[in-house]
């Protein structure tokens, strides 16, 4: 049966070599193979092929008959990798706690299993609401899910 180690370990010489990292290895029912891999600069087609081809050479369909699909993960994709953060800084973010409470802001920053979100809260001042930015370390263990805010305003 194939599993998503033994993906990993045949992609990952490859991967190195096009300075890419693996973001995650689905494998659905029927050996339907998602793989999602990204860099910091963003992945080009040409490397999907690459990689695609680097991994067909090295499963046997007689074997074991399977789908291919490799891609960069996409905006709809949770952030799963700390390098993930660090791509994205900048953009908006929303974060799901462990515990269930959401929040939204700009992710500023990350380091040493944190990140930095800036978000936007209204406070009540004599009568009258005012709007003021307030900064957010959250643990990334507590998060359990955190995707990046597609926006088409500008």
């Amino acid at each position: 049966m194939i599993n998503a180690a033994t993906i990993r370990d045949l992609l990952e010489e490859e991967v190195n070599r096009l300075n890419l990292f693996i973001v995650d290895v689905v494998i659905s029912p029927g050996n339907r193979i998602a793989v999602y891999v990204d860099s910091l600069e963003g992945v080009k087609l040409e490397e999907c092929i690459s990689l695609s081809r680097h991994l067909e050479n090295r499963l046997d369909r007689n074997t074991e008959d399977f789908e291919l699909e490799v891609s960069s993960p996409g905006l709809d994709r949770p952030l799963k990798l700390p390098v993930q953060f660090v791509k994205n800084i900048g953009r908006f973010l929303d974060v799901l706690y462990t515990d269930g409470r959401k929040v939204s802001g700009k992710l500023t920053g990350t380091d040493d299993g944190v990140i930095r979100l800036e978000t936007e809260i209204t406070i009540k001042e004599k009568g009258k609401k005012k709007k003021e930015l307030q900064q957010l370390e959250i643990k990334t263990d507590e998060i359990k899910s955190a995707k990046v805010v597609i926006s088409l305003k500008k």
